[in-house]
């Protein structure tokens, strides 16, 4: 009886340890998805954030030349 007993606890501890290193293998994956993804994520802002800033920059360039083209003209008249 209790050979039985034991041979029915290592077996049942058998077959626990491959549930949990699939499930760790998993979390593994899981894991490498996410860093992959909030690297796409950061990329795709800091690009955003260049491409307006260069909008907002040409366009306070170009309204700058304009101010200063129409006080030319004011001085000239």
């Amino acid at each position: 009886m209790r050979n039985v007993l034991v041979s029915f606890l290592v077996s049942a501890g058998l077959l626990v340890v491959p549930a949990f290193s699939q499930t760790v293998g998993q979390d593994a994956k899981d894991a490498a998805h996410d860093t992959k993804t909030a690297a796409k994520k950061g990329y795709n802002k800091s690009t955003h954030a260049t491409k307006k800033g260069y909008k907002k920059s040409t366009h306070a360039t170009k309204k700058g030349v304009h101010k200063a083209a129409d006080k030319v003209a004011d001085k000239t008249t």
